[in-house]
């Protein structure tokens, strides 16, 4: 069992790896005493649609899912996240209006987090906020653009093999129902997808 004290090295840590080598080394320091630990069980929610994301969160271990609820009752997978994410609400509305996702544990997960307004009013305090936020929303772009473009053009075999190609650990971590929602395809066709390729590779 970890001490506080070696529990604190592991945050202080991936806060440095989490945030980058563009944000002092001593911004981490000022951070880590405002994270605490909590753990979740498979399948419990960190936020549920409708409630208000108040909190930073750095997973350093497990995985959790973003997910939006579709008008059949449905949910349809936004986004994962692995050790070392690091997950913040980036824009007011995010923060001050009812969430439109989910953030919900698909593995036993520990995490760390922290309230929203004292993770941004310690970074803006050290110049920090701004350049991150930034960067985060340059990522979150990107990462929207590409997926849009796949969903959009191309087919689910050629989806799902792009996915495998850059996300290869969760490709395999992922459970099934929940990579065939991400990817806009059922279950079943994507079941299909890796049984024809197990096959061709066997």
């Amino acid at each position: 069992m970890r001490g506080p004290s070696a529990a604190a090295g592991l945050l202080h840590a991936a806060l440095e790896d989490a945030l980058g080598r563009g944000v002092p080394r001593g911004v981490a320091d000022a951070l880590a005493p405002r994270f605490s630990a909590r753990a979740l069980a498979r399948g419990q929610p960190l936020l549920r649609p409708g409630e208000r994301w108040g909190q930073a969160f750095l997973v350093e271990r497990g995985l959790v899912r973003m997910h939006f609820l579709r008008r059949d009752g449905k949910e349809f997978n936004k986004n994962f996240f692995v050790e070392g994410a690091l997950v913040c609400p980036l824009t007011p509305a995010m923060e001050e209006q009812p969430s439109l996702f989910g953030i919900t544990a698909m593995e036993p997960t520990r995490l760390w987090t922290c309230p929203a307004a004292a993770w941004r009013e310690t970074l803006a305090l050290h110049g920090c906020w701004q350049p991150l936020r930034s960067e985060l929303l340059a990522r979150l772009l990107s990462a929207k653009l590409q997926r849009e473009h796949d969903l959009l053009a191309l087919d689910g075999r050629r989806r799902y093999d792009a996915f495998c190609a850059r996300f290869p650990a969760l490709a395999v971590r992922v459970p099934l129902m929940h990579l065939a929602t991400y990817l806009g395809m059922t279950d079943v066709s994507l079941s299909r997808l890796r049984r024809r390729g197990a096959d061709a590779a066997g």
